[in-house]
């Protein structure tokens, strides 16, 4: 009996746990072939976002576990100019998701506290013969998260890092920031947005423009935060959405691997079911399965159910349909009877606009998993997209009312 990997988004633990694995390897092969310096993937929650940083981790990383844990996965026979990569560079992986407590200065209390767990990581920086006095005092400072670092500290705390790391080991940092936006959204839900956003574009301005000691870095994220907003600035951006060509299958599962995942557990009669359910997301022409969905749905004996539309917070999209009484009516009569609403979606959203675009609404549903994109097209004002629900799941959390449609 295979192993579902219920709540692993460990890498290693995964591979050496033996839980089952859709081979998400070559994944590491498209983010060489890019060599894009900064790449931002937006994809919903609960679609491998987390696991898939990590599995970058442990393979670039050159502190990484003990054991090759990639020993007859796809990315091994792929080549050697992509295995020489293995285990060759110092790598930051910072994970945003948990960044949310109280007000904004609870908020950034616990954002000092998640820097300094990550510093904690690099304790040999402290007797580094590559790190002057000084900075080695800042290490500290920073390591131990109290009055000492300051909010200074705190901005340059990623980029410095890099540049200890760069001149430790004489190569450049990998840099992976899980779940980027986490912090803003609910500083937006909160009324903070101000303060953090003026934080967060120096904290990641710092370690992702013009930062000679970064190889490249890979952020994640739910909503695609408009540049001018964020990373203003930043020109070495590559934004890789549920629109975007690039990496379409590289979350989620595809139709042939939901069929792997049955015929493995003796379950290849219930491929239609799990059709009609979990299925019907397209990026950008690849159909994809909800993988959060599918493996609960294998884990609890084939018996479907919403397992994943309560999974996280919908907070700034309930805020936004506040006024939009009669068009939300319409849309919602319209996407009940399996139709599509034809929307202007944007590359990305601006918190202060919120509101003022009713189109807003819908590039954050279709970010967020809730409606998918059946056809899109350029036009004067961007980009028009035919958008409709994607599967039973959504569509009965619909009309039951529990989704903020």
């Amino acid at each position: 009996m295979c192993k579902m990997p219920i709540g692993v988004e460990n890498f290693w633990e995964l591979i050496e746990g033996n839980y089952y694995f859709v081979d998400k390897t070559l994944f590491i092969k498209e983010l060489l072939d890019s060599r894009s310096k900064v790449t931002l993937f937006t994809r919903p929650r609960r679609f491998g976002k987390t696991l898939s940083m990590s599995m970058l981790k442990e393979f670039f990383d050159v502190n990484a576990a003990d054991g090759d844990v990639f020993a007859g996965l796809k990315i091994s026979h792929a080549g050697h100019q992509y295995m020489q990569h293995r285990g060759k560079y110092p790598v930051i992986f910072l994970s945003m998701k948990a960044v949310a407590a109280g007000g904004y200065e609870e908020t950034f209390s616990l954002l000092k506290a998640v820097v300094a767990k990550l510093y904690r990581q690099y304790e040999f920086l402290a007797k580094s013969a590559a790190i002057s006095d000084d900075e080695k005092k800042y290490y500290v400072n920073v390591r131990q998260g109290n009055e000492l670092c300051s909010y200074a500290d705190l901005v340059l705390s990623l980029g410095n890092l890099s540049n200890m790391l760069y001149r430790h080991y004489g190569v450049k940092t990998i840099v992976l920031i899980d779940e980027y936006d986490a912090p803003l959204q609910y500083a937006w839900e909160k009324g903070f947005y101000d303060e953090m956003i003026n934080f967060m574009r120096q904290f990641y301005s710092e370690v992702l423009k013009g930062n000679e000691a970064l190889e490249f870095a890979v952020l994640t994220g739910v909503l695609r935060i408009a540049k001018e907003s964020i990373f203003s600035g930043l020109n070495n951006l590559r934004i890789c959405s549920v629109t975007s060509k690039s990496y379409n299958t590289a979350f989620g599962f595809t139709e042939e691997e939901v069929a792997g995942m049955a015929a493995a557990l003796q379950h290849q009669d219930r491929l239609p079911e799990l059709k009609e359910w979990y299925d019907g997301y397209n990026f950008s022409g690849a159909d994809m399965y909800n993988p959060w969905s599918v493996i609960q749905y294998f884990q609890e004996g084939c018996k479907v159910g919403a397992y994943w539309v309560n999974t996280s917070g919908n907070g700034i999209i309930r805020k936004m349909l506040s006024g939009m009484e009669q068009e939300r009516a319409e849309d919602l009569h319209r996407l009940m009877e399996w139709k599509t609403v034809a929307k202007q979606v944007s590359e990305g959203v601006i918190y202060e606009d919120i509101g003022r675009n009713s189109d807003d609404l819908y590039t954050l549903l279709l970010n967020a998993g809730y409606l998918k994109c059946v056809r899109i097209r350029d036009d004067l004002y961007g980009q028009e997209a035919e958008l409709k629900i994607p599967n039973k799941e959504i569509y009965l959390n619909v009309a039951e009312d529990s989704l903020p449609l």
